[in-house]
């Protein structure tokens, strides 16, 4: 699963870590799209990537309906 996602605040950050953290998916990433990379489930990796142009969450398994509030179509 890939999807563009937005973060605006931190705690936007605190809420979708503690999401990725709880979606029991093993390998839940935040990109840019063109090779920086960070893991979800970690906040200071998510703050890093508020540096990012855009923001993609992927993951092993489907959690877009955990995410949705999150997610930009």
């Amino acid at each position: 699963m890939k999807v563009k996602i937005r973060l605006d605040t931190m705690k936007d950050i605190q809420n979708f870590v503690k999401i990725t953290i709880s979606s029991g998916a093993e390998r839940i990433v935040v990109t840019d799209g063109n090779g920086m990379v960070v893991n979800a489930k970690s906040v200071l990796g998510m703050m890093y990537a508020m540096e990012f142009d855009e923001l993609y969450c992927e993951s092993d398994k489907d959690i877009y309906t955990a995410i949705k509030d999150f997610v930009i179509e």
